[in-house]
């Protein structure tokens, strides 16, 4: 049985099915509670990722000369869900285009004046590809079509991606802060009083609504770059004191973006390049030699180990769990 659930779990949907249809077998609990923790620390792509996707769906509809037009849209029927919601196959050619901003993607659709904007979710495994037409991988779940007989897809082995027609940017994210540097800052400056920044640093940084874009490893990399930071202490102070964190969250995703992204366990550079420079830039995530913990909501937080002191003694003032 066990076995069954670790092979079917692939997806949140299978997941939440099995908790519900056996509330209580405390096995099947055990194990999906374990695989849910997994998918929670599997690193998604962050700020660098979604630029570097959105370079190459310009480069796949751009690259080779204005020339190049889509067909049709297909969706797989295999991906449900009201979240979803795809537009209709344009009636003559029509043109692709992308922009990111923090951890959104947007694909803009274009058919003489008219423009669909599509806001797109990576999830956890999301990311395109460009194939021949008919040798698609058996896990894309939206396909653009290519006169050319290519096809470019978006491909998600675990389904956490999702999309929607008509949609801009989510208004409950802030400025992205490597291309509206002026934006970003200020947004953090004139919401400093707000009960969010009175939660750790560490915490502050995975805010999407301040720190648009910034992931696990990115968070990871931008504290351990300044070493007289205690990770654990107030946010609101750390800013006050130290405003080189919030040059560095300029700073550092630009690097990842320029190295060829972070190369994560779902994710690659769609331009496949060399994996060895980003290898040497990150000095901090999932390295052995340095210490983790579980952040408030379960992801694990890669740090200096100088500051583990620091750590338990939130622990001991219930102000984090272990």
């Amino acid at each position: 049985m066990i076995q069954k659930i670790i092979l079917y779990a692939k997806t949140l949907q299978p997941l939440l099915k099995w908790l519900k249809d056996n509330p209580d077998d405390k096995e099947i609990k055990y194990t999906v509670t374990r695989l849910i923790r997994f998918y929670s620390n599997t690193p998604m792509p962050e700020l660098a990722e979604l630029r570097l996707t959105a370079d190459y769906i310009n480069k796949c509809s751009h690259g080779e000369g204005p020339g190049i037009h889509y067909t049709t849209i297909e969706k797989n029927p295999a991906h449900k869900g009201t979240h979803c919601i795809t537009p209709k196959s344009p009636k003559g050619y029509f043109s692709l285009s992308a922009e990111s901003r923090g951890k959104e993607l947007i694909l803009y659709i274009k058919e003489g004046d008219t423009i669909t904007p599509l806001r797109m979710s990576m999830g956890m495994s999301g990311h395109f590809e460009l194939t021949n037409s008919g040798q698609e991988s058996k896990h894309a779940h939206l396909k653009f079509h290519r006169k050319d007989g290519t096809t470019l897809s978006f491909v998600d082995v675990r389904r956490f991606g999702k999309w929607k027609s008509g949609e801009t940017w989510s208004a409950n994210r802030g400025p992205d802060p490597t291309t509206e540097v002026d934006e970003f800052k200020y947004n953090i400056y004139k919401h400093l009083d707000k009960r969010a920044f009175d939660r750790p640093i560490h915490e502050i940084l995975m805010n999407q609504q301040y720190f648009n874009g910034i992931g696990n490893y990115l968070r990871a990399e931008i504290l351990y770059r300044l070493p007289q930071v205690n990770p654990f202490i107030n946010a609101r102070e750390v800013i006050d004191n130290c405003p080189e964190l919030i040059d560095l969250c300029t700073e550092i995703p630009r690097k990842a973006y320029a190295l060829g992204g972070g190369q994560l366990k779902d994710w690659e550079n769609p331009f496949k390049t060399d994996k060895e420079k980003i290898e040497k830039f990150i000095k901090c995530y999932n390295n052995s030699a340095m210490a983790w913990c579980k952040d408030k909501n379960g992801r694990r937080f890669w740090f200096d180990p100088k500051w583990y002191n620091s750590y338990l003694k939130m622990i001991e003032n219930n102000l984090i769990k272990k």
